[in-house]
Formats: structure tokens, sequence, C-alpha cells
């Protein structure tokens, strides 16, 4: 993944908690975990020596 691609998933996340589709925690929950992992993965992408 790139960050583009990061930042347009951000931006649908950021579309649908306005529109209330997470309107339970846990759905909140899943889909920040799942950002912040695809966010992760992009850090250990740019950098892979931390």
């Amino acid at each position: 993944m790139n960050a583009k691609l990061l930042f347009l998933q951000i931006e649908i996340f950021f579309e649908r908690l306005q529109l209330g589709v997470y309107d339970h925690p846990v759905y909140l929950a899943m889909a920040l975990e799942c950002l912040a992992n695809q966010a992760w993965e992009e850090v250990d992408r740019l950098y892979p020596n931390l």
C-alpha cells in the first residue's frame, strides 16, 4: 500500500464516520484498528530500520 492510498482510506473512514456508519463502538474500533495496522505497515515500508 502506498501513502496516497492510505490517505484515501482515511478520508473514506472520516466520511463514513460522519454518516453514522460506525454507530456501534465495536464497528468503530474495528475500522480504527484496520487503519492503524495499515499506517504501521506504511511506516515499516518507509522506514525498515526502525
